[in-house]
């Protein structure tokens, strides 16, 4: 009981984040003139930008093969890029009962990996995708001064990010058997119990050690799978006519999709809205041209998150 009265308690506060922010964001916006800004969309770059949303999938499958065959699984790609798909409609449609993450890590460890093993592939997975993002930005800043020049200490949070990345990738990846061997000289009460459990979570890892072409690889298809989405974003922008050069979108986006990471509304809903009004804004681009892009973002993956329940509806 005290488990669900906690997950109610912050599910109602993030409701209130995003009401709070879609109140503050739609004060003293004509909402006609959102919607006059969607209707005039170019419905071709969306459609464009809707299939590289399905492409960014078949992508990350490729990704997470890779990673599956270090822990000594083969798995199909189109079973993974089915999963991928539902993952959507989990993320979408259920928030706060299960993630995606939580979905393909279920379908890693039907494919064999082990509970843990599974983790592991999904928290690598991820955080090669995040390693790219934040690269994206680092090389970004110094081409998008007339952004960065609104955001005080921009570069010192993003050097340090990525410090503590490629920090985290090289433990994952390089030989760190020694890390095994330090904690069974550990010696304390209960230390036999810290032990096993320390080693339970290390020892999927280690089937990624000294694996540099797998390190790669799946950074290469990272790479490839943040541009794409990069891309994705721009083509919006485009369909909308903004005045933004395409080099100052690899700062815009991966500062906004890190912003809206953050597990403080439901599903970005306010966050997603304010953060674009607040980057356009350098750009000329209004409020309500700004809100108008955040929608078509969103509607674009409502659209993803209903296709992914169809597809888990009629998968075995």
């Amino acid at each position: 009981m005290a488990k669900q009265q906690k997950k109610f308690i912050l599910t109602a506060i993030k409701l209130c984040v995003s009401g709070t922010l879609i109140y503050w964001i739609l004060q003293n916006t004509n909402l006609a003139e959102i919607f006059s800004v969607i209707g005039s969309v170019n419905l071709f770059l969306i459609l464009v930008a809707t299939f590289l949303k399905f492409l960014g999938y078949y992508v990350s499958a490729l990704r997470w093969r890779i990673l599956l065959k270090a822990q000594g699984i083969n798995a199909s790609i189109h079973f993974l890029f089915q999963s991928y798909v539902v993952t959507s409609f989990f993320n979408n449609f259920l928030p706060s009962i299960i993630g995606g993450d939580t979905v393909r890590a279920y379908d890693s460890w039907r494919l064999g990996t082990g509970k843990v093993g599974a983790v592991a592939v999904i928290f690598i997975d991820r955080f090669l995708g995040l390693l790219a993002l934040i690269l994206f930005a680092v090389s970004a800043m110094f081409m998008s001064r007339q952004l960065s020049a609104h955001l005080p200490f921009l570069h010192l949070w993003m050097l340090l990010g990525t410090t503590v990345m490629i920090s985290i990738i090289w433990m994952v990846f390089m030989p760190s058997e020694k890390i095994l061997m330090l904690i069974k000289t550990l010696r304390f009460p209960y230390s036999q119990l810290l032990k096993n459990f320390l080693a339970k979570i290390i020892n999927p890892f280690l089937a990624f050690q000294g694996q540099k072409d797998i390190l790669y690889r799946a950074f290469g298809l990272s790479v490839l799978l943040q541009t794409n989405v990069i891309i994705h974003f721009y083509l919006i922008a485009m369909a909308l006519e903004f005045p933004i050069p395409f080099n100052h979108f690899f700062l815009i986006i991966p500062l906004s999709i890190f912003i809206m990471m953050l597990p403080i509304s439901i599903n970005g809903i306010g966050i997603r809205e304010s953060i674009f009004a607040f980057f356009f804004l350098s750009y000329g681009v209004s409020k309500p041209e700004a809100v108008a892009f955040a929608w078509l973002v969103y509607g674009i993956t409502i659209l993803q998150g209903v296709v992914g329940g169809i597809v888990y509806a009629l998968r075995k």
